[in-house]
């Protein structure tokens, strides 16, 4: 429990004031404006704050409104809600009662007066504050004092708990619910950080939730856009038959690259990303399937076939069989650009097991300490793993749903995620019976998050004939913002990671 001081004191009335109307008395001349003010910050209230970051008195209120979805309250209901709900005061984390611990014949309290001591200061308190007014600027400027206050006195609060969780005499948690446990270690302390770490982001400028009103102000920004190139586009895939209906790539959206076991999906996001860096696009990988040497030899194989036409095999690469003097001039001469060309993208690697609860921290770390990028690449997102044990399933889709509104809302300049996924082998040996058979939305994934959370789904598919070819299959599974592909086959040099276009493959 933090000490409030009086400043602070003042910004959370001018808060709970704005929102509180029930014990409102006839007759007040600010009521027509005080349910006006209601109206409007109780929405914004409920976005800023999706957390009870208060404190007894101020706490229950927040549970009622936002926890009990009641909105607007009398003295008389919120004397039912106490008394029905008489855990949400005694067993909250929120609520200090030791200050009623004695009463004046110095007696021990019991909890029956505790609670009603502490009911008696809420009835009070909602009538004051109904009966109060505030702008809807004070209003929005005492959120930000509080916060801007509540964040500092949080991380401290969180660095001396971790000291403590960390010695041998551990800490007593108190949890929501009355629950108090003993932790110690390194494990509980990183469980602990991260369950206040999440509170911290939701207090973030990046995590905030906005609102976006279709009126005047909007349209006269839209004509003042319209002079302005789209900041957000990126990039074509560089293969006709998907650009004519796609587009561009854009930043705040996924891209899904669905795919059998070893049939091209890695190679086919070094092909994006090989693009990307050469527009100077700053990319970031975090290779769950294979090796950062694995993908830094792809990339200098890809390089090498698009700056010079030369075709290496990538596995030579990454083994050092250069073969001949002159292989091994294009290999170097690819490092250095890849390391120091000032034209070309920043390429940086994130290695390590992906967790569901903590990921996002690493790529935000990542983001700010190595590279700032505007494409991550997570190959394959659906071998995220769990600190706490959760199912496949609940991981995989928990995973999808944090990236997508990671790029989408909370980074400083939204990126691009491309998420290679495997098909079920049940839809492989379908396709391969069929060959002639399309790939769409009711291809199966791992988990249906492969299909539902990114804004474009392709699919990769080639026989071992037309890998011998150099032949592959692509397929439009799905697509959030464009009209579908038809199926086409691209001429493909596998070992360098290279896709292009050819008409006659598709003629008839």
């Amino acid at each position: 429990m933090f000490q409030i001081p009086l400043g602070i004191e003042e910004s959370l009335r001018n808060i709970f004031t704005a929102i509180l109307v029930g014990g409102l008395k006839r007759g007040n001349p600010v009521a027509k404006e005080k349910l006006m003010v209601q109206r409007i910050c109780m929405a914004r209230f409920l976005a800023e704050f999706p957390s009870n970051i208060f404190q007894n008195e101020y706490a229950i209120f927040y549970s009622i409104v936002a926890d009990l979805n009641t909105k607007v309250f009398s003295v008389e209901q919120l004397n039912e809600i106490i008394d029905n709900n008489r855990d949400l005061i005694l067993k909250s984390p929120y609520v200090d009662l030791s200050q009623y611990n004695m009463i004046t014949d110095g007696r021990q309290t019991t909890e029956d007066e505790k609670v009603e001591a502490f009911k008696k200061n809420l009835e009070e308190l909602l009538i004051e504050l109904s009966n109060e007014k505030t702008a809807e600027e004070e209003f929005i400027s005492s959120m930000n004092i509080y916060v801007a206050w509540y964040k500092t006195n949080f991380m401290r609060e969180t660095a001396n708990n971790m000291a403590m969780i960390m010695s041998d005499t551990g800490f007593e948690y108190k949890q929501p619910g009355g629950r108090a446990r003993l932790i110690k270690g390194t494990t509980e302390a990183e469980n602990y950080y991260n369950e206040r770490a999440k509170i911290l982001k939701e207090l973030s400028e990046e995590s905030r939730m906005r609102a976006l009103v279709v009126d005047a102000g909007w349209l006269e920004k839209d004509f003042e856009a319209e002079n302005t190139p789209d900041d957000k586009t990126l990039f074509t895939f560089g293969i006709q038959e998907i650009d004519e209906v796609v587009g561009e790539l854009r930043r705040s959206n996924m891209l899904g690259i669905l795919g059998p076991p070893k049939g091209g999906k890695t190679r086919f996001s070094n092909f994006i990303v090989q693009r990307a860096l050469s527009l100077g696009l700053n990319v970031a990988v975090w290779p769950l399937e294979g090796t950062s040497d694995e993908w830094i030899s792809m990339q200098l194989a890809s390089y090498i076939k698009r700056s010079s036409g030369v075709s290496l095999n990538s596995k030579h690469i990454l083994q050092r069989k250069y073969e001949d003097p002159k292989r091994k001039k294009y290999i170097s001469a690819a490092k250095i650009a890849l390391a120091t060309s000032p034209t070309i993208g920043r390429l940086s690697f994130i290695e390590g097991v992906a967790y569901c609860e903590d990921f996002i921290d690493v790529l935000e770390a990542h983001y700010n300490n190595e590279n700032p990028f505007d494409i991550i690449v997570i190959d394959s997102l659906v071998n995220i793993m769990s600190r706490k044990n959760k199912p496949k399933a609940e991981r995989i889709s928990e995973g999808y749903m944090m990236l997508k509104n990671y790029i989408a809302n909370r980074m400083k300049k939204s990126a691009l995620a491309i998420v290679p996924a495997q098909l079920k082998q049940s839809v492989v040996d379908h396709v391969r019976s069929n060959p002639e058979e399309t790939l769409d939305v009711t291809s199966g994934g791992e988990s249906s998050e492969t299909i539902r959370s990114p804004d474009e789904v392709i699919g990769l598919f080639s026989s071992k004939e037309e890998r011998a070819a150099n032949i592959m299959r692509i397929y439009s599974v799905a697509s959030r913002h464009s009209g579908n592909f038809d199926d086409f086959r691209v001429r493909c040099d596998l070992q360098c990671c290279h896709f292009y276009s050819d008409p006659s493959l598709n003629n008839g």
